[in-house]
């Protein structure tokens, strides 16, 4: 079956070689460019964007439950930005070595903690499944997940008891039985399988516990049901879709985050938007609030 055509709009024409991490609030889209590096805000009824420029690359991040203050994990460690002022205040020291890994896919759990995961670097010569997963909150930054080399994908279930993840270079979707009390995770397996060759990145879930994770240099975003078994794919904007969030003033805006990292002079005519933010109506479903970063759980 062939990937379902939609009407994608671009709501911000950028060149970031890799966009990531859309995520909706109050009428406004953040994401970061990966190796600007920066954060942004997109004003989506103006389309101005806002940026903060970062000392170091940046892998994700969590808006704080005021919306004046986000939680951003950097390769030099997870930092409190004050969005007023652009002032950085260090938190956490990289639990790694910074020549060889970097912070890469987070997200907030929906009783306030991060929950990040690391990536090796192309010219590190550490073996791969050497990257990990963190949590961090109260307790400070623990690894909770090991066996990653990429890590993506993370998103809950919207009954908050599975935690999803997704390693590029295995294939394959894994789930975790979660607590969300203690901010613990149990019982690792296979969620689904990925075809092969298409890397699973960015990921989000619906309000129905459907889980979408767009397939990077693939060009198409897949909707697993919450059984694993496979319901669809759309085709994406264009051939890297990075991540996928749910937004809008009733969740049911799909936007999608894309890049253009290592893209020739052809590349880059033939796909002249790659690079920019999209999105699309109309799919049918809507997703869940995004939550806010706290620093601790229940």
């Amino acid at each position: 079956m062939s990937d379902l055509p939609v009407d994608w709009k671009c709501v911000h024409e950028v060149r970031a070689q890799i966009g990531e991490v859309p995520t909706w609030s109050q009428g406004k889209l953040y994401w970061i460019n990966l190796f600007e590096p920066s954060l942004n805000r997109l004003d989506l009824a103006t389309g101005e964007n806002r940026s903060w420029i970062m000392p170091s690359l940046i892998g994700s991040y969590g808006l704080g439950s005021d919306d004046k203050t986000a939680i951003v994990a950097l390769r030099s460690g997870i930092f409190r930005l004050d969005l007023a002022s652009g002032s950085l205040e260090q938190l956490e020291s990289a639990p790694y070595n910074e020549a060889d890994y970097r912070f890469n896919d987070g997200r907030v759990d929906r009783a306030g903690r991060l929950w990040v995961g690391t990536n090796i670097m192309p010219d590190s010569k550490e073996p791969f499944g050497s990257a990990a997963f963190y949590r961090y909150d109260e307790r400070g930054l623990v690894e909770k997940v090991q066996g990653m080399t990429i890590a993506n994908g993370i998103a809950w279930s919207p009954d908050n008891k599975t935690m999803y993840l997704a390693d590029r270079p295995n294939w394959q979707i894994l789930a975790f039985d979660y607590d969300l009390d203690s901010g613990e995770v149990s019982n690792r397996r296979k969620f689904a399988s990925v075809p092969e060759g298409q890397i699973p990145d960015g990921a989000t879930v619906d309000s129905q516990g459907g889980y979408w994770i767009a397939m990077f240099a693939a060009g198409r975003i897949i909707r697993y049901n919450p059984d694993g078994s496979f319901d669809r794919a759309i085709k994406a904007p264009t051939p890297h879709p990075t991540m996928v969030a749910f937004g809008g003033p009733d969740m049911s805006t799909l936007y999608c985050t894309t890049g253009c990292y290592n893209y020739t002079d052809e590349q880059l005519r033939e796909h002249p938007l790659a690079g920019s933010i999209f999105a699309v109506d109309g799919l049918g479903y809507h997703g869940l609030p995004e939550p806010k970063f706290t620093g601790h759980g229940n």
